[in-house]
């Protein structure tokens, strides 16, 4: 490593006495700059390599000191620089009127060299410190944005995982009355096959008529009713993703909703060996937001199944829905698994909090949900566990949700 740099000064007066005797005193520790009037002061200041600091005389010819500091406080290249006023004058009012401009001390004529000397490492000092400070500064910045970009990146991953997840579930729920209508279809082709090479053969009865009209009349209801059921299955799947997509406010019948939004999870859940159970009154209506509300659900759901539950366990998770006083309503989602530490429960919906790191568990599943009860659907959210008794999700929200609380989100 080489010798660290000295620090530079700028020494601005216009007698060249008190140049000859300050720089005398200063250039054996430092790197030591003279000019005697304020535009050459101004053009080294903005030049690639300004000083670390500036003793300048406040009295001078054609611009004074005060005009040089202000100019130099004005530029983002030179406002951090220290600047010492050195000068005969010596009221208070000329004093603060310096430190006002942005001095960062003021020495009055004639001067002390061993005082401007000790002033100067003082405030060198202090300015190392600042800018060690600033630069700290930005690195923290720096780093908050790094991790920032990387949290959303997380929490979009989740997301994404949530709606994979759905679709996938959907997608083995589509599977069931598609293949029955393939089926069907396929079985009458070949029953029209067959009554068409008897009407060629000239071979068709009447009971092979009547047989085939029998089986044509069955194999079109299952097909149509399959069809229908395909049909209403994407148009929930439809209406899901759109809530969930644009988070739009709307009413909607509660009961209805969560069998649209959770029918996709069924597949996984009887996949894992887990059931759930829903209970919901009929024709209770909210004024909220259906999209984050499913999206709740589904992150307290995926997150039962991947940590409420010990490997090969079969498990009961059962969705209760019940109307509060006050217009609110409360969901609890509660399973019969192993329950959670109780160290744990502060921490749940801490961002990256996880009992089984990995890529598939950033941690950001029950801070999304957090974040969404509480700032979409304006309630609250808690958990509830005895360890080895199970766990509850308590999701307490507003039947209406305020215009006012969105407005200042």
């Amino acid at each position: 490593m080489g010798a660290p740099t000295k620090a530079t000064i700028l020494i601005v007066d216009d007698t060249a006495d008190n140049l000859s005797l300050l720089s005398s005193h200063l250039k054996s520790i430092y790197t030591v700059k003279t000019v005697n009037n304020g535009d050459a002061a101004l053009r080294i200041a903005f030049s690639d390599q300004p000083p670390d600091l500036i003793l300048l005389d406040v009295m001078m010819p054609s611009m004074d000191g005060y005009e040089v500091c202000r100019r130099l406080k004005a530029d983002p290249r030179t406002r951090d620089v220290p600047v010492i006023f050195l000068t005969a004058r010596t009221s208070v009012e000329d004093e603060k009127f310096g430190l006002d401009l942005g001095a960062v001390d003021y020495i009055s004529k004639p001067i002390s060299p061993p005082i401007v000397l000790a002033r100067v490492k003082n405030h060198l000092s202090l300015k190392a410190t600042a800018d060690s400070l600033r630069a700290t500064v930005e690195e923290v910045r720096a780093a908050h944005s790094r991790l920032e970009e990387t949290q959303q990146h997380l929490i979009q991953t989740e997301k994404m995982a949530a709606l994979g997840l759905l679709v996938s579930g959907v997608a083995h729920e589509i599977n069931t009355p598609i293949g029955v209508a393939l089926t069907a279809v396929s079985h009458l082709s070949g029953l029209v096959e067959s009554l068409a090479s008897q009407f060629q053969n000239g071979a068709i009865r009447k009971s092979d008529l009547a047989r085939f009209l029998e089986n044509a009349r069955e194999g079109t209801l299952l097909v149509t009713t399959n069809i229908v059921r395909t049909a209403n299955l994407i148009q929930s799947f439809k209406q899901v993703v759109v809530d969930r997509a644009g988070s739009e406010r709307r009413v909607f019948d509660l009961k209805d909703y969560l069998s649209d939004a959770l029918f996709g999870l069924d597949p996984h859940l009887r996949e894992a060996g887990h059931s759930l159970t829903v209970s919901c009154p009929a024709g209770l209506t909210i004024d909220s937001h259906p999209g984050p509300l499913s999206e709740v659900l589904s992150i307290l759901i995926r997150n039962a199944v991947a940590h409420a539950f010990r490997p090969g366990q079969s498990g009961r998770l059962t969705l209760s829905v019940m109307p509060r006083e006050e217009d609110w309503v409360e969901l609890r989602l509660s399973d019969d698994g192993r329950g959670i530490d109780p160290e744990h429960l502060p921490k749940l919906f801490d961002p990256f909090f996880t009992t089984r790191r990995g890529i598939e568990f950033p941690g950001l599943g029950l801070y999304i949900a957090f974040n969404l009860v509480h700032q979409v659907l304006q309630g609250t959210i808690e958990v509830e566990s005895l360890s080895g008794g199970g766990a509850s999700f308590v999701v307490r929200m507003p039947r209406r949700v305020s215009a006012l609380a969105e407005a200042s989100a």
